[in-house]
């Protein structure tokens, strides 16, 4: 493989230093394959000045290196062997943390591939007379003196040669080592710069390979706690956004598997490891995303007391009750009374918690409110930032007024996003024929909406969809399904897609809007639950359910098919989804037992602002459902043949 840059866009990103541009662009010159990384963090131990990276090769091994500024000095030599030993014995021991990359012996474990770490000075070592002749030994050993001259006097490229790369391995690793696979690298990345990986909550099938042959002094134990996630690269486009460190506040817009909370962990990652002395806020509606995000960086090594704070909006407002006001919240749902007590006690200097970064995941759901309370927890200071994503077309909450987008509406604060909203296109989830369907979807709701004045196109680009290439598994809509055997059809349609594409239950999703309307005598969730129980067939709620009861499980410890209300679904994605449970999707509810019937577009345009809100909410839940399918997407409708909603579905 060519040698991979990261990031390849150096040039133009300010945060790599001088020192930096010239590793890339003579690792670009000189190095044949692998990856060369710069400004990464494996083992929180790099700062403003101290800066690390890697080269990582497929056939020699991986090198580490912290980049030291300034000369070389004599008296210092004690400083950098110390350095080099303690990190490399941290990043040795995280990556025996992976099933993939050991050997083992009986109860021990080695590395596959040579590995060290070592230090890189940016000066040319000229005067060698302050060394002595077994220090200047000691020096190569541990360290390069002669990286940003790698040329001899005839002009002749000695780079490897010069740095002495894969000379002085002091780890254990397999002798028989002949070459890093592609998933062995892509679990390197995934356990030193964190950064540029998806992590999937899914283990890989991985058996350790046996070599009795091999003794170590440093023999370290299997502990039976060596795993390994599922994990992806993030592509050239990816990692350019992800080093993108804009000031300011700003917007990014995209579709359903565009990659946007990814961007949003990762740039995370980047901010918390930039500025340790600081705090870093990762903030979302729901739980299951926000669980799902804890679950990445429980993998990324950040630790549990790390300056990376990641929370539902909810849980912010109850931190700050309970560290400032010494009180409880009523619930687990912040009244707008709590979040103005907490505004306040901002505004009125009562509270010093402040975050260098804030990003905002899923931001079209956050009520004005919400964003004040966020932006006021910003530090002053120049290179603060302010980063909201969001997909205006899942909007599945009603607003308070249609067209409207929240950041527009924070009480007393102006924020100028013009030239600052970045539109991401691409689908790095959907296959091709669900992409497909979600796109003509998409086109079919947006035409509909604009026609009866809901939305404006003027403002934002609602179609900004592009379409995946890989293939899909099935796609299947099914409607005219009658409300009392929706159950039935649910179950048939898991045992179908097990038996006939091979997919796991754990694999699979059941998306639903309510768990239950008794106004409409509309029981889903119990039904389902019910005939999942019947049927033998394994399942896990992570929404809560009917009774209110504490069942609920973290969408990080689910095992079986995953029950899931849709605005509970949002920022997750599965393999398989069966979205049903669609009945209450022709009526529009509103208080005292008040209900509507979504008969026609003509009686959509005859409603008032407020019933035409709840109205697009609900077409974009059913498109949010049905975006969460990677490969496999089970449309089930009992929506009344004809209607308007049943129309986005088989349009």
């Amino acid at each position: 493989m060519p040698i991979r840059l990261w990031p390849n866009d150096y040039v133009k990103k300010e945060h790599i230093t001088s020192g930096e541009r010239f590793l890339l662009r003579n690792a670009e010159k000189n190095f044949k394959d692998g990856h060369f990384a710069v400004d990464i963090d494996p083992v929180r131990m790099s700062n403003s000045t101290l800066k690390m990276g890697m080269y990582l090769s497929p056939s020699e091994g991986l090198v580490t290196y912290s980049l030291f500024p300034g000369d070389i000095s004599a008296q210092l030599m004690d400083v950098y062997i110390s350095h080099v030993q303690k990190v490399e014995d941290k990043i040795y021991e995280r990556l025996l943390d992976s099933k993939i990359l050991i050997i083992r012996a009986g109860e021990y474990k080695i590395l596959k591939f040579p590995y060290k770490h070592m230090i890189l000075f940016q000066n040319e070592l000229t005067d060698k007379s302050k060394f002595e002749n077994a220090q200047l030994q000691r020096l190569a050993t541990y360290a390069s003196y002669k990286f940003f001259h790698p040329v001899d006097t005839t002009g002749t490229i000695k780079y490897k040669k010069d740095l002495k790369i894969f000379e002085y391995i002091r780890k254990e690793f397999d002798p028989n080592f002949k070459e890093i696979s592609e998933i062995e690298q892509k679990a390197v990345f995934e356990r030193l710069a964190p950064e540029y990986t998806v992590v999937m909550n899914e283990l890989e099938n991985v058996q350790v390979p046996v070599n009795r042959t091999f003794h170590s002094e440093e023999e370290m134990r299997i502990t039976g706690e060596e795993l390994e996630y599922k994990t992806f690269y993030l592509d050239e486009y990816q990692v350019g956004l992800v080093n993108d460190m804009g000031r300011g506040h700003r917007v990014i817009l995209a579709n359903p598997g565009a990659g946007k909370s990814v961007l949003l962990l990762s740039k995370a990652f980047k901010y918390a490891s930039m500025y340790k002395d600081s705090q870093i806020l990762l903030t979302c509606y729901n739980n299951n995303l926000a669980d799902s995000y804890c679950f990445k960086r429980s993998c990324a090594n950040f630790g549990d007391n790390c300056n990376l704070h990641i929370m539902t909006f909810h849980k912010l407002v109850k931190k700050i009750y309970e560290e400032c006001l010494h009180q409880r919240c009523d619930s687990n749902i912040a009244t707008l009374e709590e979040i103005q007590q907490c505004i306040y006690l901002v505004r009125t200097g009562k509270l010093s918690l402040r975050f260098k970064a804030i990003f905002i995941d899923e931001v079209q759901i956050f009520d004005p409110q919400y964003l004040e309370l966020c932006y006021l927890l910003l530090e002053d200071a120049e290179d603060n930032t302010f980063l909201m994503a969001g997909d205006l077309n899942q909007t599945v909450r009603k607003k308070s007024r249609r067209g409207d987008v929240p950041w527009k509406k924070i009480a007393g604060i102006q924020l100028d996003y013009t030239g600052r909203v970045r539109y991401i296109k691409k689908n790095y989830r959907n296959s091709k024929e669900i992409g497909k369907y979600l796109c003509h979807m998409l086109e079919h709701m947006n035409d509909r909406m604009k026609m009866l004045d809901m939305i404006n196109f003027k403002e934002f680009e609602y179609d900004s969809f592009e379409i995946g290439e890989k293939k899909s598994l099935a796609l299947k809509v099914k409607t005219g399904i009658n409300r009392f055997n929706i159950k039935d059809e649910t179950v048939n349609a898991i045992n179908e897609i097990v038996t006939k594409y091979k997919v796991s239950y754990s694999e699979i999703a059941i998306l639903f809007p309510y768990k239950q309307h008794k106004l409409i005598k509309y029981y889903y969730l119990y039904w389902l639950e019910q005939a999942l129980n019947d049927a033998d067939i394994p399942y896990s709620l992570i929404t809560s359910s009917l009774g209110g009861s504490f069942d609920r499980k973290r969408y990080s410890d689910t095992n079986g098919v995953v029950v899931s209300t849709i605005d509970s679904s949002l920022g997750l994605d599965f393999k398989a989804v069966i979205v049903a449970g669609l009945y209450p999707y022709n009526y529009i509810f509103g208080d005292n037992y008040y209900k509507k019937t979504i008969s026609s577009w003509s009686a959509i345009k005859a409603m008032s602002d407020d019933d035409q809100s709840q109205v697009q909410s609900q077409m974009r839940a059913m498109y949010t459902a049905c975006s969460r399918a990677r490969d496999v997407l089970y449309v089930l409708s009992d929506l009344t043949p004809g209607s308007p909603m049943e129309e986005i579905l088989q349009k």
